[in-house]
Order: C-alpha cells, then structure tokens, then sequence
C-alpha cells in the first residue's frame, strides 16, 4: 500500500552484521510517553469501571457511611452490634500503640462490608424494579397510579449522574416469553398473508410442535436465560451475522446520510478533517464513560453494551477448520470474528486506489481539526499511482465470506504490516472522486446515486469489515456505511393520534403499537422462535414448524432510524439542517428493504431499496405508492379532524383541550429508491 508523505514510522538502524540496535534517545522517549499513555488509560478505565460498579452509590457514599460509624463510636454506641470488636480481634496485634489504629481498620472494614451489602441491595432492588413493563401498555398521555409509583422508586434507586455503563449490572435478564404467546402471536401475524389453505397447514403445524418439542427446548432456553443475560443475543450474533457466508455488501451493511439541504463547507479536505476530529473527540468521551445512558421516559435504561465496538473494530472472515459441534445434524459455516483493539492512532484512507496510514494524534494528544484537513489535502493532491493489486484490494471484503477468508491468508503473509494498518485503524476514511447529495434540479435521481454510493460504492472502494467507513465526496457532502454485525439500529416508532371515527386505520395503528410494545419488553416473536429453531438443531429434534418458520422468505424488511437526541435537532428554527437519515438493503433477492425517519412534525424520509436482478421489484415504484398512501393518510386524518372540530361545535364546544386528537401534519418527504 502506498504511504501518506506525512505518516511517520520510527525504524529500528541496525549495524552492517544486524547485531546491535543503536539507542536513539527520541525513540526511547517516544516509547516512555507510550507506556505512561497507555498506564494513564488503564487508570482511568480502572476508576470509570469502579464508578460503574458502585453505582448508584458514589465514593463519597462509603466516606459518609465511614465517617458516621467513627462518629458514632465516639460517642460510645456501636452500629455494628459487636461485628467491629470481632474484625479487631482478627486483626494483627502491633502492640498498645496501634490501639487506635486496629479500630479505625475495624470501622472501615465494617463500613465497606456494609456499603457493598448497601450497594447489592441497590441492584436487586434497581433491577426488579426495571423488570416492569405495564408502563409500555399505557394508553399514550395516560400514565396509571401504579405506574407513577414505579417512575418514583426507579427515580429513588437510579442514582445520580449516571455514566454510559452505570446500569448494566442493574438490568434486567432478556425474559423468554411463553412458547404458547410466540406460537399464537406468530400466527396471527401471518394471517393476512397466506391463503386459507396455506394457514391451515401452518396452523397444523404449530399445534404439533406445541404438542411434540416446545416444552423440551423451553426448558432449554429457560435453562440458559438463568445463566447468562441474554439468551439470544450471542446466537443472533453468531448464526445470522457471523456464521453468514454471503457477501456483507448490501447484504449486511447499511448506512447514514448527512444534512439533506446544507454542506457546511464544500472543501473535501477541511470536511474530512472536521468530521474525523469529531468522532475521535466522541471516542474519548466514549472511553471515558461521559456519554449519558439512553433512558426511556427520561428513566428507563437501555443497555449500553454494544457502544464498546464502534470504533477500532474489524469483522474478520471466518476459514473453516473443523469443529467439535461438526457432529450435530445442520450444516456449521467458519465463523467470523469480531477483533476489537484498545486503542487505535490511527485511520485507513482510501483515495484513487491507494491507501494511505494517516495518524491522528500527536505527543500532546488529538490532532487539530486543521492539522487533520492539511493530511487530507496532502493525500488529494498526491499525483502518485496505485501499487499494483492495491487499486482493487477492498473488493475481497465485499466478497463472499469464504473467498475473501482464503485470500486473506496470504495476503497476510504477504502484506502483514498493510492488512494491520488498515484493521487495526479507528475506523476507514474513504475521499471519493465525485459529488453527492440532494440537487434540487432532480432529487430523486440524486438521492438514488448518494444512497448507493454510500451501502456500495463502486465495490472496491469501502473496507467492509471496518466498523464503520466515513465517506467524504468531492463537494463535501459526509455518509457512513456501517457493518450490522457489532450493533443495531433501535427501534423507537414516533406514532400521531389518529380521530382520529377512522376505524380500521386506528386498528392497525394499535396493533402496530401493541407489537412494537411487546418486542420493547422482550415478548417478540422472531427472537424467541429463531432461539427454539437453534436448541432444536443442537438436540437433532426435527419440527416440521420451526423449519418452515426458519425458511420463510420475508420480502418487506422495514426499519426506522430514530431521533434520539431531540434536543439537538431544531427543525422549526433550522428546516434546512434535516437529516434524511440512512437506509439497507433488501432481506430478501426479490424483496425490498425500507428505512424510514420522522424529523419533527412534517418530514418523513423513505429509503427504499431491492435488486437489478428480481423483475418483481421496483424501489421507484413502491416509492411511489408510500407517497401516494401517505397522501392519502394526510388527507384522512385532516376529515377526521375537520369531523371531530365540527361534531364538537354542533355540541357547543363544552369538551376540554385534553379530548382533541394531536395535530399532525404530513408533507410530501423525499424518498430514495434504490436498485441494486
């Protein structure tokens, strides 16, 4: 790979006969400020570790509890009914002088002793008060007493100032739902979709299985829930993304826009630098726990685990070697694996076929954002052509899992010190050639080229496995295409209130609800059915159910982007700073896949994708028929409300402001339709 004219690499000078190393004093200097970085961050991943596990207490908590026991013992009481004569009796005798001492060892023993059972006592109790979801089933602006009860204790135990991590010990186990629930929920959600026949036969099916297998891998999966956290997600990981062999390209990836109407400048270079000082400055904040946890309702938690593998991650392509699981029944791909480092200085550039090792920090700390667009600009106007190979060499990533697993075998013999510059970067930085973005002369076609430039790209010019890859167009415009295999996407629906005397809209808008509520608390389908599917492969258990559940070919695999932060995004002042969020791509060959964001109260952005290669799809026209029908619902809410305000003025207007439905407007948002 070719190198950028600023990296610096430090090269041991050896004598004629390579036997002695000369001592270079900045070389030695250079790797003490190394070792006294790296103790300085194990320090502070030691003390942020410790807040996180004391909390909701605090240091302070243990001086408070510590300073009333010597007070107390001053005044002759004794808290600890005798314990504190006990603990002096155990420790060492230094003789009548150290009289005093042993006490005060005593009374901090006692104090820690107490304040890790006060600190446990938090948790438990923390933790079974987030074991309650009736706050989901509320009706939305209603809020029981019960549930106002539950907002007051979770206030009382959660502490304050929490850190990213802080409540990981204190949430709750993934419940596994009733095997009966799944069944029925799962019927009832392909009912609309199968002819009479064919549900019948389904429903057959699954009264089988019911009979047959569901206690026996109920058992198991319960078994597993009491033993780990989760008793899904590590298999949801492994067998849908890391055990997949198909290319990660569309298949896998996904991405993120940037502001559809504004570019803060047109510079590609100063972008760039810009936005890598930015998530560099979010990963030290990220380190350092200073990220606030995502809280539902202003206090619900949710698990923070998958912020760990943002930055410095690569998946790396599975060889198959054997494995002890090879005498079961289904068929074991290679696995991936996911390799997350400490710490990276580093980021992979991409720019006309070569790759350059750009270092982003300095002896004092993070390089400036100047300093980084000044590496950028060096890089753009570098004229020097790509190595041979080089040009090309990402395509692999994009490649079947299995090939690219080969090739990257002797690819690492051959080119150790290339391969490691690039996984072992932050993240991948890619300075295409050409413009993106919106363009008002044709925004849909515009649109169509920015997404597809950002969950493809031309095939050779993103590094899959990376975490994420920035790109950075020629006129400035920013997007990201992510790897799905480390974190998801949540999912939060921003729902309006509907007259809203429309029967069987308001219907489906509840039943909507009510499934988005039941995966929220744990009682999905997918989850729990693909958990069973997997037990009853490790058992060699054959259910005719499970295997046509698992072998259905969803067409439409929809997701939405949510707002989380809304406090930053100000779209009455600032219209023109709208994200248009990002999108995937389809789930199935002839399916589509669709994105979609709310930005306020007036935009909705669609991202819709599907193949070149199926003649039964077409993102242009689905794109089209979303328009249409949220025209369509506009309209129907606008008569819904028009009804509403003049069966209220026939009635004189006696109700209060509380009886009116929402006011939601709809407009006509931009879409992308992709073909790939």
């Amino acid at each position: 790979m070719a190198e950028a004219h600023q990296a610096v690499g430090f090269r041991p000078s050896l004598t004629s006969d390579a036997g002695e190393v000369e001592l270079s004093a900045p070389m030695l200097q250079e790797i003490y400020l190394s070792g006294l970085r790296s103790w300085k961050r194990h320090l502070s991943r030691f003390w942020n570790d410790f807040l996180t596990g004391v909390f909701p207490a605090s240091p302070l908590s243990w001086l408070f509890l510590f300073s009333a026991i010597q007070l107390a013992w001053f005044l002759q009481l004794d808290p600890s009914l005798g314990l504190m004569e006990k603990i002096k009796e155990l420790l060492p005798d230094w003789g009548g002088q150290h009289h005093r001492l042993r006490g005060v060892l005593a009374a901090a023993l006692f104090a820690s002793c107490l304040w890790g059972a006060l600190i446990f006592t938090l948790h438990v109790a923390l933790r079974l008060l987030l074991s309650y979801h009736g706050w989901l089933l509320q009706p939305h602006g209603a809020m029981s007493s019960r549930t106002k009860t539950w907002l007051a204790l979770v206030r009382i135990f959660s502490g304050r100032h929490p850190m990213l991590f802080s409540y990981q010990r204190s949430l709750p186990r993934q419940p596994v739902p009733s095997v009966q629930d799944t069944v029925r929920k799962y019927l009832e959600s392909v009912r609309p979709v199968l002819s009479d026949e064919d549900f019948d036969w389904t429903a057959a099916l699954a009264r089988e299985f019911l009979r047959l297998q569901a206690s026996l891998l109920q058992w198991y999966l319960q078994l597993k829930s009491w033993w780990a956290s989760n008793y899904v997600s590590d298999w949801w990981e492994e067998f849908v993304y890391l055990r997949s062999r198909n290319s990660l390209m569309v298949n896998s990836n996904y991405y993120m826009m940037d502001f559809l109407y504004v570019t803060p400048t047109p510079v590609q270079a100063a972008r760039a630098g810009n936005a890598v000082h930015a998530l560099l400055l979010y990963r030290h904040r990220l380190n350092r726990q200073e990220i606030l946890p995502t809280l539902l309702m202003g206090m619900r938690p949710l698990c923070s685990a998958q912020y760990e593998k943002i930055f410095n991650t690569t998946r790396i392509p599975g060889v198959h070697k054997g494995h002890h699981r090879a005498r079961y029944s289904y068929n074991i791909s290679p696995l991936d694996h996911i390799r997350h480092l400490r710490d990276s200085r580093h980021v992979a550039v991409f720019h006309r076929g070569r790759f350059f090792r750009v270092g982003t920090h300095s002896q004092s700390g993070l390089l400036s954002p100047r300093a980084l667009e000044q590496q950028f600009q060096r890089i753009l106007d570098d004229p020097s052509p790509a190595c041979p190979h080089e040009e090309h060499l990402a395509a692999l990533t994009a490649a079947p899992r299995d090939m690219w697993a080969q090739v990257r075998r002797s690819l690492k013999t051959q080119a150790q010190e290339a391969l490691e510059a690039v996984e072992g970067a932050a993240f991948f930085v890619s300075l295409d050639s050409e413009p993106a973005g919106l363009t008002r002369e044709d925004p849909a076609a515009s649109l169509d080229a920015y997404a597809h430039a950002l969950l493809a790209g031309r095939g050779h010019d993103r590094w899959f496995d990376k975490s994420f890859s920035l790109i950075v167009f020629s006129n400035g415009k920013l997007g990201l295409s992510v790897e799905h295999s480390w974190a998801d996407c949540p999912i939060s629906g921003h729902m309006w209130e509907d007259p809203q005397c429309l029967a069987l809209f308001r219907l489906a808008v509840d039943k909507h609800q009510a499934l988005l509520k039941a995966a929220m608390s744990g009682q999905g389908v997918d989850r729990h059915l693909f958990a069973l599917y997997i037990v009853s492969q490790f058992l060699h258990l054959q259910s005719p159910f499970l295997d046509q559940v698992h072998s259905e070919q969803w067409q439409l695999a929809t997701s939405q982007i949510p707002v989380q932060q809304i406090h930053l995004f100000d779209v009455h002042s600032y219209p023109d700073y709208v994200s248009s969020g990002g999108g995937f791509g389809p789930a199935d060959d002839h399916g589509y896949g669709v994105s979609y964001i709310f930005m306020g109260d007036d935009v909705i952005t669609f991202h819709i994708s599907s193949k070149k290669s199926s003649t039964r799809t077409d993102s242009h026209r689905l794109g089209q028929h979303i328009e249409d029908a949220l025209l369509d619902v506009a309209a129907l809410l606008q008569e819904g409300q028009r009804l509403k305000r003049r069966g209220l003025a026939e009635e004189g207007s006696e109700h209060s402001r509380d009886s009116l439905p929402c006011h939601t407007r709809a407009s006509r948002a931009p879409t992308t339709a992709t073909n790939f």
